[in-house]
């Protein structure tokens, strides 16, 4: 039997009178997941602990696979091929995604998002990656979902609106330190800085991005 807490990695500032706190712990992926999901995710789980209980459980990706390695830091999320599967999260009470629209409670798969260069989102966002949540059940097979407009059809399709649930996405500014740690990368913005391996072609690498948990868009 694993154990179930492994380490604390970060004890951090208070957000709106709750204490917040990361641990990253031994955990299997969601057996709502299907077989062939579950399998393509870490057995780690990265728990945002919220005022004592879980506010998100995320589960990455083993290895992310690239289309070339990232020429830096700041461009380490255009290697990689939109509605690649990032991971899975787990939200055990409703939240707020980034456009401030309800996330119900339930299981989901992330998978890379690009804000559509139409004019329609300018200036709504300072960095154009998301992670749009797509329930489980919805879900089913890694090469399920292949392109952005798949994606958005199957992550609204249970919405009240006709947009994808997402996270916003952010380059990191360092990979310094340990990780997973919380950050405060904007005003009213709080993220989880994560770090995860990847390859690009026989090359073996790592991709550090940051999960935004609290913030949203500008309208």
């Amino acid at each position: 039997m694993r154990y179930l807490v492994l380490l604390i990695v970060a004890l951090a500032y208070s957000a709106s009178g709750a204490d917040l706190a990361l641990k990253n712990i031994d955990k299997s992926p969601p057996k709502e997941l299907d077989a062939s999901i579950q399998k393509l995710l870490q057995p780690k789980a990265i728990q945002l602990i919220e005022g004592g209980q879980p506010a998100f459980e995320f589960w990455l990706a083993s290895e992310l696979p690239l289309q070339a390695k990232p020429a830096s830091a700041a461009k380490a999320l255009d290697a990689v091929k939109q509605a690649t599967l990032l991971g899975a999260v787990s939200v055990p009470k409703a939240r707020r995604d980034y456009r401030d629209d309800e996330i119900a409670a339930g299981v989901y798969t992330m998978r890379l998002a690009l804000q559509p260069q139409d004019g329609n989102h300018l200036g709504s966002s300072e960095f154009p990656y998301f992670a749009a949540l797509t329930p489980a059940r919805l879900d089913t097979k890694p090469d399920g979902i292949a392109d952005y407009k798949a994606l958005v059809k199957v992550s609204s399709k249970e919405t009240s609106t006709d947009h994808p649930v997402i996270l916003s996405l952010r380059p990191a500014s360092s990979d310094a330190g340990q990780l997973p740690q919380l950050v405060e990368p904007a005003p009213e913005h709080k993220s989880v800085r994560v770090k995860v391996p990847a390859t690009a072609g026989t090359d073996k690498t790592s991709l550090v991005f940051e999960i935004v948990y609290e913030g949203t868009g500008h309208k």
